[in-house]
């Protein structure tokens, strides 16, 4: 094989890889969505739990890829949103600042992520449930006015954010541990 070919064939290589994971974190991202409890005027579900573990152990680009991609699989219709919604409505109703958030707070974690380690970890992530949080109450402010959007909108989760918090950080470190074990075995 001449190198010219061995270097295509590795470029083809590294692209479907990319393009696996792009649409393995699409995946996740579904799923995360559909494991929802209804609220209003926001539902209440594990996506800042798959888009801050993303973030954590994914560079701030593909971190961003998968985000886009998601929310253009949603914009198009397909159900990856809660409730198994997709469309347009999504977009310009409530849960659009939040959804749109994450565009903003997962690359914005995935970048700072490699810096950081367990209560570190557990800070930015909180920080970045934090950003989404306040980016959500902004544009839902703009729909119900700031208190309703505050009650409604961003003090139900605080626990949760919590709680997604502390999971995200346990599974970025178990993954990077397990991840660094095999790059050692190989």
């Amino acid at each position: 094989m001449t190198a010219a070919a061995s270097s295509g064939s590795s470029a083809l290589r590294s692209r479907a890889l990319r393009v696996g994971l792009v649409l393995g974190g699409v995946v996740v991202l579904a799923v995360a969505s559909w494991v929802s409890v209804p609220m209003t005027p926001v539902p209440m579900t594990l996506q800042t739990l798959a888009v801050f573990a993303i973030a954590g152990l994914a560079r701030p680009r593909l971190t961003f890829e998968i985000v886009v991609v998601w929310l253009l699989s949603a914009l198009i219709g397909l159900p990856v949103l809660a409730g198994f919604k997709g469309g347009i409505a999504p977009f310009a109703g409530p849960t659009a600042g939040f959804l749109l958030a994450f565009l903003v707070a997962g690359p914005l974690v995935a970048w700072l992520a490699p810096k950081t380690k367990g209560g570190d970890l557990f800070a930015l992530i909180l920080a970045g449930h934090a950003l989404v949080l306040v980016l959500g109450w902004a544009w839902l402010a703009t729909q119900v006015g700031p208190a309703k959007a505050f009650s409604a909108g961003v003090q139900p989760f605080f626990i949760g954010a919590i709680v997604k918090s502390v999971a995200a950080t346990i599974i970025v470190m178990l993954a990077k541990a397990r991840i660094s074990k095999a790059r050692k075995a190989t």
